[in-house]
């Protein structure tokens, strides 16, 4: 397989969470790679897929253990790791229409799929990419493939936009969050390659930026759990711009912990106290946000501030009933 450890070293700690969960046999029926554009997200869901149907790993054996810095990676050139680098492994099924939608039609397909037993493998892999395309009978179909999961199979998913996925798919999921490199050690990793990326999320580039949304993320379980007063958590969520997106990732996030998820590990954020809150009132929180974050999209001439304060009143009304 590629070596990602100099393409995409940020993708290391995800690899090895990974092969501790599926030595473990903890490892979900459904996961979630999100992170921007260039961030490694189908790098890593078909490592995944390699790494589930590689013949010698499963006999104990791995190639690339030092190219990764973990244990039990593909191999790269069994039968079935070949297979999958030539997109012709018939236990794998990938669904991607790039900017097109993803209709019904394509998860009706999954689903067959999933409905038969594998032909060379031990387990099927999907891997569907970009699913913030689906259209609204196709997320429906897929939610109920995630709420009927088959044994032993897997489904990974990608998106570029995880404040567009309906919350029901993104509770049925495992998150993997892909964040690359801050600032210059970022640059310095990927900076010179062809093509790289380097417009994520400012959060992603900008220490500054990254301490606003921990501090904003802080202020909004402090007041979820009743340690901070309403007029703190206003005054953050107006600071910053990028607010109303943050806070969907947040609530998101809280709402994933709170369903038994593995919470995101971070020093400064108590993911943890997601797990003592009321999940209903959570959802509720996090639909009035998806609403908000809609009409900020589809009327670009809203009042941004406005906005905002309407939707901080409406999540304290929601946390004090």
């Amino acid at each position: 397989m590629t070596n990602m450890s100099s393409s995409y070293p940020w993708l290391s700690k995800h690899q090895q969470s990974l092969v501790q969960q599926i030595r473990t046999q903890r490892l979900p029926h459904a996961l979630l790679i999100t992170g921007e554009a260039g961030a490694g997200k189908a790098t890593l869901a078909l490592w995944l897929a390699s790494r589930l149907a590689c013949v010698n790993v499963n006999n104990g054996q791995s190639a690339d253990q030092t190219a990764v810095n973990i244990k039990q990676a593909p191999c790269g050139y069994c039968k079935h790791c070949k297979l999958i680098a030539s997109q012709s492994f018939p236990d794998l099924l990938t669904i991607d229409e790039g900017d097109k939608t993803i209709g019904v039609e394509s998860i009706r397909a999954v689903t067959k799929f999933l409905e038969t037993r594998p032909q060379i493998a031990s387990q099927k892999t999907v891997l569907i990419k970009q699913v913030e395309q689906l259209t609204v009978a196709a997320a429906n179909a897929l939610l109920k493939t995630l709420e009927e999961p088959s044994l032993g199979n897997t489904l990974v998913l990608t998106t570029n936009n995880i404040e567009s996925l309906l919350p029901t798919i993104l509770s049925r999921c495992q998150l993997v969050s892909l964040r690359p490199l801050l600032t210059e050690q970022f640059k310095q990793n990927i900076g010179h390659q062809p093509y790289a990326n380097t417009t994520y999320l400012p959060e992603l580039q900008s220490v500054q930026e990254n301490q606003a949304y921990e501090e904003l993320a802080s202020a909004t379980i402090d007041l979820l759990v009743g340690t901070l007063n309403f007029p703190l958590f206003e005054q953050a969520l107006l600071a910053e711009p990028r607010a109303l997106i943050w806070l969907e990732r947040i609530v998101s996030t809280l709402l994933r912990v709170n369903q038994g998820w593995q919470a995101p590990e971070s020093d400064k954020i108590n993911w943890h106290a997601a797990q003592s809150m009321d999940s209903d009132t959570l959802m509720r929180i996090f639909q009035v946000i998806l609403s908000a974050n809609k009409r900020s999209r589809d009327y670009q001439q809203a009042n941004q501030d406005v906005l905002t304060q309407q939707l901080a009143i409406t999540i304290k009304e929601i946390v004090t009933v």
